[in-house]
């Protein structure tokens, strides 16, 4: 037996400095919500959790393109819808000026409408902008970062789409043959428009997809991130209150060991007296 070091309190001792630091780490994840406050607490998974949270940022980033990127698209597709509308009302207007039957001022009325439809198609056109770039009345393109990698991208041709262009900017009704050229033109004009407008609704549907992709992925590996990153609650306040009893039960072991050794101490000494 050795009195000169008492090994029940360094036992006892190193206990409370055990129980110390499950508490103060439970404690610590309890007050931030995180199971990793320090690089020490988990290296590997920090690693993980910091290349997460990259792309977690990437993809919100993405999402930001793309809705950008819709926006554009809905511009092209409503102002297409307008123009050929407005087609529409300029074939009405032809058909009824197709009839020799009609008086001359008749014609001219049509001929007034017609000249103020196509005025307007022009005036939609014209209109149509996404940051000070046209997107109907000249031919353009666009590039969308649609993936977090270099090369993930998604283009967008922008055909020129005025009342010149379609080819019914100087339509004439003034006679019914002049104005089933005029119809004929003008069902040109309605296809192409037609054409491109579900040209742009494609792609919108495109962009959609991606969109959709790009969310859940976001989703997906904030999951990933917050399982590596976050701390169990449950768990933390089990420690803590495991800690808490160790260290208390240390504590007592502790101030118990002075009293054992001196107890024994005595009883020798009595017994050599004797």
């Amino acid at each position: 037996m050795q009195i000169s070091t008492n090994i029940n309190a360094l036992n006892a001792l190193k206990g409370i400095y055990a129980a110390n630091a499950v508490m103060s780490q439970a404690s610590e994840r309890i007050s931030t919500g995180l199971r990793i406050n320090h690089a020490s607490d988990d290296p590997a998974g920090l690693g993980v959790a910091n290349r997460l949270k990259t792309q977690v940022g990437s993809f919100n980033k993405v999402l930001d393109n793309l809705s950008q990127g819709t926006a554009v698209t809905q511009i092209v597709d409503d102002s297409l819808s307008q123009i050929s509308d407005l087609l529409s009302y300029v074939r009405v207007a032809a058909v009824a000026s197709e009839s020799s039957t009609l008086a001359t001022s008749d014609r001219t009325a049509y001929q007034d409408a017609i000249d103020a439809y196509v005025d307007e198609i022009d005036s939609i056109s014209s209109n149509a902008v996404w940051n000070s770039s046209s997107l109907m009345s000249t031919s353009s393109s666009m590039t969308i970062q649609s993936g977090i990698n270099s090369g993930d991208t998604t283009s967008l041709s922008f055909d020129k789409i005025t009342a010149s262009e379609l080819g019914v900017s100087s339509l004439s009704v003034s006679s019914a043959d002049n104005a089933t050229t005029a119809v004929t033109a003008i069902d040109v004009a309605i296809a192409a428009v037609s054409t491109y407008q579900a040209y742009i609704g494609a792609k919108a549907n495109v962009l959609d997809v991606q969109t959709n992709l790009a969310t859940s992925n976001v989703t997906n590996y904030s999951v990933a991130y917050g399982k590596i990153m976050n701390a169990d609650m449950a768990q933390e306040t089990s420690n803590l209150a495991s800690a808490q009893i160790q260290r208390d039960a240390a504590t007592a072991m502790l101030a118990q060991s002075g009293s054992m050794n001196k107890e024994l101490v005595s009883y020798l000494l009595k017994s050599v007296m004797n």
